[in-house]
């Protein structure tokens, strides 16, 4: 195993080094790899064959790592704009770390004087690995404001919110991820039924869960039902797929359930035992009629039925949730439901079914060094009285109120923020033309930290500090299922003066507030962080990767999930809270229930008439992560420019070709992309690209490259989040499609 594996051997010329990637370029995984240098470069590389997580495989971004690492446009050196010259490229000018640290630290330490320090906003993705220590960072500045500007959260906080109404931990399904010894694993039974639902999870690979562990569970026997609008590549291989119109995910949930309810096909012992409140689900159902909701939601009602017998079949089932579910506004009360249905079927922790996430080294998300925050500060959070949530273990702006409140300046304005793992102009910003833009825009100060040129630092950039790429850094990947450790590659040169996201926080963190960044470096913050499991951050590296060796089943029987080491669930009362009372408590829908997108044929009749096509976008590129790698050539080449998949049949009748320029126009917009016919979808829907810009484009002429031309948030509308404060309609809008004329290129 791992303890007689070398890190570093010396093979054909090259430098080979054994390590983690995740950080920069963006990821959700954490996958094994080898990295091969030579005369100081990186060249090329692998798939680690050894590492238990991806064994080996890679996605097309990790392995064109070495052309972003050698990109000859990476950023290199800290540069400051002065705020009145935004978006002048010429405006820019190199200075060193020690003057870069000193302005953000003076410019923010003057905002916080003048406006009081909750002005001071972080704006964070996911792609890289500084989640928890860049809330903390902001925490270190007096500030609660960790913010994205999506609307409703919709990316991953539904689901979340959803687990922890009803279980109070996170679980997804399982393909023998927790074990080091993976397949081979005594008691790991491979799923008899897998329902992959809302994600195509071989091209997302989101939230920790490698996409082809779904492909190796169907080798080894596992049936599928794929819950998905478009035919995927999973879809096509599924026993039954059920082909939804988009957000009415909800509808599909509950129609299930209550087949499985009504026919009494749940494990009557583990209800009785373990949950709490089915009478009350029951009786809630009883307003719905399956064949009805299954119409509702363009789907057959005897293939849903059978779907449902054939999940509640299973001696083991699991079902994999993805990004779909988030992305509309009642995806909290769709999770409830499905939750619901993975535990009186008595698939919750059990092999094969839906595992408790560990967690190792008790990392927390959200939060970490939110109790070193005053009270006062705390109660500044946007949202926190206004949804509770917010305030209970997600610690988060919520997005549309943040929005709003940028615009009036009530309570308090924001007036300095800092960007770390996103670029949120063209990823993150719904309504971002008439909204986003301007507010940030408002900031007196914004500091930037990426590895190249974006639209966000472009436009909105003050100060602009370059970052290191994954085999040039210190770092540590803990994303649910194991831990591994990150370090600077042999051999490898960083190019250009540049520093990691960590070492750049722990320098500020230590400037702004000693007490609550108490370390020297950031190895020190790493190791600090791995108390709970016992290691330093040198102990980890040693081991390369790290599983914990007392995972099991069945925690709930053992003790092993509350704190106060009782049998049962995190919650209230022990058992899994099929009707949540922390919901009721905070005013909250305690039980599942259906209501219609925002705007769809059945909410918004007349508007359909006028926007007949229904569009989804959100969809993962396998060679795109967000925004990123649109300047990599050979990925690229994979998808040159946006597409939009238009239905094919439809397209004929159009007169639409593959490749023709295309306007999709709504109530709020109109966005380019070109056409792509496809049978994936149905008539009168479509499929839009997202986090789409031209890095090519000459700055001078446009410095948002590109971006209002063809970014699908332009055609979002913030503000319609839904009754918990997450979720949105993102994948249902009502549009129109037609053919740019010749010559049109600009919005307007």
């Amino acid at each position: 195993m791992k303890k007689n594996l070398p890190r570093t051997w010396e093979e054909d010329g090259y430098t080979v080094s054994r390590t983690t990637a995740w950080s920069a370029p963006g990821c959700h995984e954490g996958c094994g790899v080898l990295c091969y240098v030579k005369d100081g470069k990186l060249v090329k590389v692998e798939g680690d064959p050894e590492h238990p997580f991806n064994e080996g495989r890679l996605c097309p971004r990790c392995i064109a790592a070495p052309d972003i690492v050698n990109h000859p446009d990476r950023l290199k050196a800290p540069m400051r704009r002065d705020p009145s010259k935004r978006g002048d490229p010429d405006a820019w000018v190199e200075i060193s770390w020690d003057e870069a640290f000193d302005l953000w630290e003076r410019e923010f330490k003057r905002i916080a004087a003048q406006y009081g320090a909750e002005s001071l906003q972080a704006v964070v993705g996911t792609g890289r690995d500084i989640m928890w220590e860049s809330q903390r960072l902001l925490y270190s500045m007096n500030s609660p404001n960790v913010v994205s500007y999506s609307t409703g959260l919709a990316c991953w906080m539904p689901r979340m919110v959803a687990y922890l109404l009803t279980m109070g931990c996170y679980c997804m399904a399982d393909c023998s991820q927790l074990f080091e010894d993976r397949w081979d694993h005594e008691g790991y039974k491979v799923p008899e039924v897998i329902i992959v639902w809302g994600n195509n999870c071989v091209q997302s690979s989101s939230d920790g869960f490698y996409g082809d562990w779904i492909v190796q569970c169907v080798k080894r026997g596992s049936k599928m039902i794929v819950i998905d609008p478009r035919l995927t590549w999973m879809a096509a291989r599924a026993e039954i797929w059920l082909q939804p119109r988009p957000a009415v995910d909800s509808a599909i949930a509950i129609a299930m359930l209550k087949t499985i309810i009504d026919e009494g096909l749940y494990n009557h012992r583990f209800v009785d035992e373990w949950c709490v409140g089915l009478e009350e689900v029951r009786q809630h159902f009883e307003q719905y009629d399956v064949d009805q909701l299954a119409e509702t939601a363009w789907v057959d009602p005897g293939k849903l039925k059978a779907a449902a017998r054939m999940y509640a079949a299973g001696n083991n089932s699991a079902i994999q949730l993805g990004l779909a579910l988030d992305m509309q506004r009642h995806g909290v009360s769709c999770v409830h439901a499905i939750i619901i249905m993975m535990a009186i079927c008595d698939n919750i922790d059990v092999p094969g079914g839906n595992i408790l996430t560990p967690n190792p080294g008790d990392v927390n998300f959200f939060g970490w060094g939110w109790d070193m925050l005053p009270e006062e500060q705390q109660k500044k959070l946007v949202g926190y009285n206004e949804y509770p949530m917010i305030r209970m273990g997600m610690r988060l702006d919520q997005s549309d109120l943040a929005l709003v409140q940028a615009e009036t300046e009530d309570p308090y304005p924001f007036r300095g923020a800092f960007y770390m793992g996103c670029n949120p102009l063209t990823s993150m910003s719904n309504d971002g033309l008439e909204r986003v833009y301007k507010v940030l825009q408002k900031m007196e100060f914004n500091v930037v930290l990426d590895y190249c040129m974006t639209p966000t630092a472009q436009t909105l950039g003050d100060l602009l500090l370059p970052i290191t790429m994954f085999p040039e850094r210190e770092g540590m990947r803990s994303f649910y299922v194991n831990l591994g450790a990150l370090w600077p590659i042999e051999g490898l040169q960083r190019t250009g003066d540049v520093k990691s996201d960590q070492e750049i926080i722990v320098e500020m963190g230590r400037r702004f507030n000693k007490e609550i960044f108490p370390w020297e470096n950031e190895k020190d913050m790493f190791s600090a962080m791995l108390e709970p499991s016992g290691m330093s951050f040198e102990e980890l590296r040693e081991q390369i990767w790290w599983y914990p060796d007392d995972v099991c089943y069945r925690r709930y029987e053992l003790g092993r999930l509350r704190a106060d080491g009782r049998v049962g669930f995190p919650t209230p009362t022990g058992r899994i809270e099929l009707y949540s009372f922390i919901a009721e408590s905070i005013g909250s829908p305690a039980l599942p229930y259906y209501d219609e997108p925002f705007e769809s044929p059945v909410s918004t009749p007349e508007m359909y008439q006028d926007y007949p096509v229904i569009v989804m976008t959100g969809t993962r590129n396998i060679q795109y992560f967000h925004s990123e790698h649109r300047q990599i050539p050979k990925l690229r080449e994979i998808q040159p420019d946006p597409l939009v998949e238009v239905n094919d049949q439809w397209a004929r009748e159009k007169g639409i070709s593959a490749g023709d320029w295309l306007w999709i126009e709504n109530v709020r917009g109109r966005v380019r992309h070109r056409a792509k016919p496809t049978p994936a979808l149905r008539f009168g829907m479509a499929n839009l690209n997202s986090g789409w810009w031209f890095p090519e484009t000459d700055p001078h002429k446009d410095p948002m490259y590109g971006c209002w031309d063809v970014n699908s948030n332009l055609i979002i509308e913030a503000g319609h989040q839904g009754p918990t404060g997450f979720g949105a309609d993102v994948k249902a809008l009502l549009c129109r499609i037609y053919p740019c004329k010749e010559g049109e290129l600009k919005n307007g």
